[in-house]
């Protein structure tokens, strides 16, 4: 018997029928659904060559570029650019104006209403730049200095930073490119200018301006949201970064070589961590006898306070008595008097420990001083030896490899010089100044060094100086430089005259002498052409007591340092 269609239908097995009509729903919502369509991305076009810019022909070009083009077409974005500088940029992310802010830094306080990819696309470091000769060394030398900076980058920002922690107080200038920050400087509007490295390779040559070795804040580039939107952006970046640096031809890898001239890697070089391990344990070193040297002088500062309240309550005691002996009979006036005579003794006494008082806060001044210039010497020396490491392991050619290393011992060299420096200095101050033998001390002092050649003068008499111990170390330094740089000299002398302010005390040879535009550059701890750092050293030693040292000699006829002592800091023993 034939039955009817639909009675046949209701006939067919129960899974076929669920095939069936799921192959229904699948058509009618293929049917039903729009294609999908591409999705716009709205990118900031910041100026900040070479990461990000706009080229002669008016295009978007540099590496973050590279990076957004080709993974806008794998992931089927339409990038729309917005150009504008990057402060204009931060602004209209914040408001939605723009989906994507490419070739930025994490910080903690954007974290707050922005959002960061996780994958690091750059690493940079934030770098000084000056004219040549500006004399711009470390970050104490530019005190004073109108610093011009970009407007909204983190590299300024981290700059006024660091230099607030070291009491330099500068002047910032604000522009909105790189490019306006080095024609500002070019042209004597700023003395000197901070940006990212990668930013300042090509602006440099081009402006006519070198890199300082002040360098600091290594930073890792990548791409910002807003807080809360597009994550989506942000985690095909960190998928297509991750991928692109384990592959050594993938575009991101060759983006790198070509706009930075370095390989891509994931990891961190070996010789980095080294680095980095390095400068931690120095940073230990230093903080630990810093720590030592705090506790020595506030143990001996207690020490004073104390001696002084004892000595107050003596005087005190004393002119009580004095009261007590004036209404005495004239027989105890002998005794009167010879408490009186007491009393000048034990004013003496509290002046010179007042003194002491000083000269330890003073010296105490110059070690925390020392310190923090020889831990951010040695940490910008190794993150430069670091660098030129990493350079020497990507040059491309076998000649850079030896200029690097020269650079590298160098380095190494700075670093070997600066710890001498600290290793010397490590005692200034720990004990008390004292009243001191001028001849003796420096007859000591010409004992470390071979004089048998020169014939010596000595016109002092029985003079003392209110010196730190260390003074001997001074006529040692004065010795030595007649040896070192006086060769034709035959003579030395010691000699003094008497001022209205106090005493000059002059030492002197009959050697080459100084050139007029050395006298002051040979104290300078710094200055290239000297040998050692005993004269910076030796000034310092002096300073601790208010006494001064300068080299006022004829060229041609001999050295003469004039050593200026206040009043108060000089006798003769038979004055006492």
């Amino acid at each position: 018997m034939i039955l009817p269609a639909d009675r046949k239908n209701r006939n067919l097995p129960f899974p076929m029928r669920g095939i069936c009509i799921l192959a229904l729903i699948f058509l009618v919502g293929a049917l039903c659904s729009p294609a999908s369509a591409t999705r716009d991305v709205k990118v900031a076009l910041t100026d900040l060559k070479p990461n990000l810019y706009t080229d002669e022909q008016g295009k978007p070009a540099g590496f973050f570029v590279d990076l957004i083009t080709d993974l806008a077409a794998q992931e089927d974005w339409n990038i729309i650019w917005v150009p504008g500088s990057l402060s204009e940029s931060w602004d209209r992310l914040s408001t939605g104006e723009i989906d994507l802010l490419p070739g930025v830094a994490d910080t903690p306080e954007r974290e707050n209403s922005i959002d960061f990819s996780h994958e690091s696309a750059l690493s940079a470091w934030s770098q000084v730049y000056a004219r040549p000769g500006s004399g711009i060394n470390t970050i104490l030398d530019l005190k004073g200095k109108r610093i011009a900076m970009v407007r909204g980058a983190q590299s300024g920002i981290a700059f006024q930073d660091y230099a607030q922690k070291f009491g330099v107080n500068a002047t910032y200038i604000e522009k909105n490119t790189p490019a306006d920050v080095f024609s500002a400087t070019a042209s004597g509007e700023a003395d000197a200018l901070v940006v990212y490295n990668t930013a300042g390779q090509a602006d440099a040559v081009t402006y006519g301006l070198a890199a300082t070795p002040v360098m600091f804040n290594p930073t890792q580039f990548g791409f910002a949201v807003q807080k809360g939107e597009n994550g989506d952006l942000l985690t095909a970046i960190d998928r297509y970064i991750a991928k692109g640096k384990n592959d050594p031809s993938s575009p991101y890898s060759q983006s790198m070589q070509r706009w930075y001239g370095i390989k891509a890697s994931p990891i961190v070089p070996p010789v980095l961590v080294e680095g980095l391990v390095t400068v931690a344990l120095v940073a230990i070193l230093f903080f630990g006898v810093s720590f030592f040297l705090r506790q020595q002088v506030r143990r001996k500062t207690a020490e004073l306070s104390r001696q002084n309240e004892e000595l107050q309550k003596e005087i005190a005691s004393r002119k009580q008595a004095e009261t007590e002996i004036i209404q005495k009979t004239g027989e105890l006036r002998v005794a009167y008097e010879q408490l009186t005579a007491a009393e000048g003794e034990l004013r003496t006494n509290y002046d010179e420990l007042r003194r002491s008082q000083e000269a330890l806060q003073q010296a105490t001044k110059k070690l925390n001083l020392l310190n923090a210039i020889t831990f951010q010497d040695i940490q910008n020396a190794l993150f430069s030896l670091s660098g030129y490491l990493q350079l020497e392991r990507t040059a491309p050619t076998e000649e850079q490899p030896r200029e690097y290393r020269d650079k590298e011992i160098g380095i190494l060299k700075t670093i070997t010089e600066t710890l001498k420096l600290a290793s010397q200095y490590q005692n200034l101050g720990l004990k008390s100044p004292t009243w001191q033998d001028v001849r003796q001390t420096f007859l000591f002092g010409i004992s470390h060094t071979d004089l048998s050649r020169i014939e010596r003068k000595i016109e002092i008499g029985n003079l003392e100086i209110f010196a730190d111990p260390l003074l001997e170390q001074v006529f040692f330094t004065l010795a030595e430089n007649v040896v070192l740089h006086g060769k034709s000299a035959t003579e030395i002398a010691l000699r003094f005259r008497e001022t209205e302010n106090g005493l000059i005390l002059v030492f002197e040879d009959n050697g080459a002498g100084v050139p007029a535009d050395m006298k002051e550059n040979i104290f300078n701890r710094r200055y290239e052409e000297k040998k050692g750092m005993g004269l910076f050293l030796a000034r310092e030693i002096l300073s601790i007591t208010n006494i001064t040292i300068v080299e006022n000699g004829e060229p041609g006829k001999g050295a003469r340092f004039e050593i200026s002592v206040p009043k108060e800091a000089y006798r003769f023993v038979g004055d006492q």
